[in-house]
């Protein structure tokens, strides 16, 4: 294999309703784990496996950053996030290329369907040409490198870290509905993270 080591987290954040809105007055209390400036990644192969209680007005997600600026421009790479009660996850690339032609080639997103209630895992397979996005171990899409359209098209060359998050409300996951009180507390498990590198590789 050309990928080495791993690894693993186990983590349960939970989303209450907030009872003290004098103090902050979001309507809900959420909990989340980033690694930055503790772990992060450039290429190789990630893997989670989650599983969520869904509810109107959730928003799991994990997602990951670049724990510096990139040489050039935004990036995001979203592993996976998924809306109420859907069937499917959102899989993401941003960059301001993407934010600026959203509707023109390389695909930057892709739908995948999945177990709702039950364990899947969301992953990627990144290297300097492309990022590959996964459900299940299987390829779901790619996003390639096109030097022609500009250096702002590719800025996932650099170290990235990780931010597993359960959002409740936003105009997105607001859309089809607002958010009901009555389906909470709801929770997103993460089972296990494993990360392999390629030998030689860095961190």
């Amino acid at each position: 294999s050309v990928y080495a080591g791993h690894q693993a987290w186990r983590l349960t954040p939970s989303v209450l309703e907030n009872d003290d809105r004098d103090e902050d007055p979001a309507p809900y209390l959420s909990a989340g784990i980033s690694s930055r400036r503790k772990y992060c990644v450039k290429y190789g192969k990630v893997h989670i496996r989650a599983r969520f209680k869904s509810a109107q007005g959730a928003w799991p997600a994990l997602w990951m950053m670049p724990e510096t600026r990139p040489k050039v421009g935004y990036g995001e790479i979203d592993i996976m996030e998924h809306l109420n009660f859907d069937d499917k996850v959102y899989q993401t690339v941003h960059s301001d290329y993407t934010k600026n032609n959203k509707n023109k080639p390389p695909k930057r997103y892709c739908e995948t369907k999945i177990d709702r209630d039950g364990w899947n895992s969301y992953g990627i397979e990144w290297n300097e040409n492309t990022v590959t996005f996964t459900v299940n171990g299987k390829p779901s899409h790619s996003y390639p490198r096109m030097p022609e359209l500009g250096e702002n098209q590719w800025p996932f060359d650099t170290a990235y870290y990780f931010i597993f998050s359960m959002q409740i409300g936003g105009g997105w996951v607001n859309g089809s509905g607002p958010t009901n009180p009555e389906h909470y507390p709801a929770d997103m498990e993460i089972d296990w993270v494993r990360v392999y590198k390629r030998r030689g590789g860095s961190n």
